[in-house]
């Protein structure tokens, strides 16, 4: 058995899970708080790896403390507990920790997550860390474990076990219904066959118009595109258009380009040459200093 909440007020507490089935009240709490506008979860990385929805104790007590939880609360049907204060509220909160509905985590910063060996910080994302303790204040952060359950599983369950039954049962089927589904699945052969005759079909007049034709002709241009089924087979022919050719002039342009932007190099001299041309000085303080050399300055 789980222990008994904290008394309202002590500000922080041990997490203590409950093992056994979440409790009916736990439950009803988090389908009204999960994804409330007033609570305005955000998602995030629990452990740089695992996206999950958090928020803000500030905004879970709003929201058990509007008027909305309020008027929701006065129908049974909902199976909300009534709400009257803060230490009410503190109760409720401790109840879903230990029905593992939510989970304390702490915020940690773009440094922090640097520091971690293996973690890389996501911008759009903030990155969490378990936290070992439960602080009940405005400021703490929360996130869920809880998920709302699909309305429509039931029903798809329900579809999937019937078409499993329905194709075992395939010889037990009436007559017309078994023809009926040979003629679908002769037309859906039907189908295939026409669009490889048709793609085989293009591929010969592709052929031979690079012959016969200026310019090479694609019967369906689309077929093959990253586009609908409809828009596939339009337009219902094309031209394709060569691939223009650089032109010498401007592979000449793109060439000078390439050498005025390139650094200029200077030539070599020689020691011989620097003396004879005094390309090399020595001030006053015993420093060498270098000037720049025209080559037609060099004398042999």
């Amino acid at each position: 058995m789980s222990s008994p909440p904290p008394p309202p007020g002590s500000g922080q507490f041990q997490i203590q899970t409950n093992t056994g089935q979440r409790a009916p009240a736990a439950i009803n709490i988090a389908n009204y708080l999960f994804q409330n506008s007033i609570l305005k979860q955000r998602s995030g990385l629990l452990d740089n790896k695992t996206d999950i929805e958090f928020f803000k104790y500030k905004r879970f007590e709003r929201a058990l403390l509007s008027d909305d939880y309020k008027s929701k609360q006065q129908n049974p049907k909902n199976g909300l507990i009534p709400i009257a204060n803060a230490q009410e509220v503190q109760k409720i909160f401790v109840l879903l920790i230990q029905n593992q509905l939510i989970l304390p985590i702490n915020k940690l910063h773009y440094s922090e997550v640097k520091a971690i060996k293996g973690w890389k910080p996501v911008r759009d994302k903030p990155t969490f860390k378990r936290a070992e303790k439960a602080v009940i204040d405005p400021k703490s952060y929360f996130g869920w474990l809880y998920t709302r359950p699909n309305p429509y599983i039931l029903l798809y369950s329900i579809l999937a076990i019937a078409g499993v039954f329905t194709i075992i049962l395939f010889p037990l089927w009436p007559t017309f219904m078994r023809r009926g589904v040979w003629y679908l699945s002769m037309g859906a052969l039907g189908l295939i066959a026409l669009f490889f005759v048709i793609a085989i079909i293009r591929l010969i007049i592709y052929i031979v118009s690079l012959v016969a034709f200026p310019k090479p002709f694609w019967l369906f241009p689309n077929l093959f595109a990253d586009c609908g089924v409809i828009e596939s087979f339009i337009p219902l022919y094309g031209w394709e258009e060569p691939k223009k050719k650089k032109s010498k002039k401007s592979k000449k342009a793109s060439k000078q380009s390439t050498e005025s932007s390139g650094e200029k190099i200077e030539p070599l001299v020689s020691k011989d040459d620097k003396s004879a041309t005094g390309a090399e000085t020595k001030p006053s303080n015993g420093e060498t200093k270098s000037r720049k050399v025209i080559l037609e300055e060099v004398k042999e």
